[in-house]
């Protein structure tokens, strides 16, 4: 048994996170790793050093600095967050963060973050806290249109939390089978479509697949959602989430506000001790019999804006990231048929994904399911 931990970013969000991992602090909770997205990472990683109390304590300190979170900084550096300030000056010397004892923890942690060249989310092991770990964090936590580009070595990255918001698939392919997410949205909720698409189109424009992650984003962020909803009521993964909306703002300035959400992540933790101990240590937990999703086989054929826009494209990507098979074509009458095989609600998340490409306009759709091909292994399609 490996135990994981998945936090979601958020920006100050993350702070409900934050009074979440100093309750596990308090009571010697222990994970075998740990992986981080954006505020998840950056206030996360202290967790690892076992500096408790530090996120609350620099973020009320400097949430009000001109360097931290302004446009004042947007403007003079073109970061939103002044990254000297905030990667050097305040962990090296205002607040120093303890370098030698997250290296010395055996825990493992991960940083995700978004390669804006392939629109995926890449993966970095944290180990001894220095200069490239920082530098990962940093690029997880850039946040598009208020964040330069993160280069490291030949990657360019940015905010984890375009291609991959809450990681926990990425945890339990690593192996680790028993996993608590803590998630910084109440239950229930779902998010929309970006209504800065317009801008980030042009802020991106020479990054094709970023502009893609994030058109759906969305989309992708609901389908974790509802997974991880499936495996909570299945007994799989234990969830702790605010039981309401935090209503903060992502560049929150009143200490007092950071400090309520931080004590409503305290009170959540503390609720859910005994019942989080209890999924941690007993043998039977996460045992139950799991419900498996059912596979089909369906043939789509859409009318509409569909032929010369990406559609055959956008199905690759889609099918791929769902890890669908089948194929997809154009027809001579301006019509795609596409087969597609996988569970129905992976089917329908590919559809939604195709879908909410830009260019793409699906007038009408014919599907009827077929015979399954089980011997079929990837997603093709017919270019002529």
């Amino acid at each position: 048994m490996k135990k994981g931990l998945v936090l979601e970013g958020g920006a100050m969000r993350g702070l409900f996170t934050c009074g979440v991992l100093d309750v596990f602090m308090e009571n010697g909770i222990e994970f075998d790793g740990t992986v981080g997205i954006s505020a998840g990472a950056v206030f996360g990683c202290n967790y690892k050093s076992h500096q408790h109390g530090r996120p609350l304590r620099y973020n009320t300190t400097f949430c009000k600095d001109k360097r931290y979170g302004s446009l004042w900084s947007f403007l003079k550096t073109g970061d939103l967050y002044d990254v000297d300030f905030c990667y050097r000056e305040i962990p090296e010397e205002l607040d120093p963060f303890d370098a030698e004892a997250f290296a010395k923890d055996p825990m493992e942690f991960y940083i995700g973050a978004t390669d804006v060249k392939s629109g995926k989310c890449l993966f970095h092991k944290c180990t001894d806290g220095g200069k490239e770990d920082m530098l990962w964090m940093q690029a997880s936590a850039s946040m598009p249109l208020v964040s330069r580009i993160v280069k490291i070595g030949d990657l360019e990255l940015l905010d984890g939390g375009i291609a991959d918001s809450i990681p926990l698939n990425f945890m339990e392919e690593k192996g680790f089978d028993r996993n608590v997410v803590v998630l910084t949205q109440p239950k229930g909720y779902r998010k929309k479509k970006n209504k800065l698409l317009p801008l980030i189109r042009i802020a991106l424009r020479d990054r094709p697949m970023a502009v893609d992650a994030m058109e759906k984003r969305h989309v992708l962020y609901n389908r974790e959602v509802k997974d991880i909803e499936e495996k909570e009521e299945r007994g799989e993964v234990f969830v702790i989430r605010p039981p309401k909306a935090l209503g903060i703002g992502r560049t929150e300035k009143d200490p007092e506000e950071l400090r309520r959400v931080y004590q409503l992540g305290r009170e959540e933790a503390e609720k859910h001790l005994e019942e989080m101990k209890e999924f941690l240590t007993s043998e039977s937990v996460g045992k139950k019999e799991t419900v498996m999703k059912k596979k089909i086989r369906k043939r789509f054929r859409f009318f509409g804006r569909v032929q010369g826009v990406g559609f055959r494209f956008q199905a690759m990507m889609a099918a791929d990231s769902l890890g669908l098979t089948g194929w997809v074509r154009n027809e001579s009458d301006g019509s795609v048929t596409m087969e597609i095989q996988g569970s129905e609600e992976e089917i329908d998340t590919a559809v939604d994904l195709i879908e909410n490409s830009r260019f793409i306009h699906i007038e009408r759709k014919e599907d009827m399911i077929i015979p399954l091909k089980e011997d079929e292994s990837s997603f093709g399609a017919d270019y002529w």
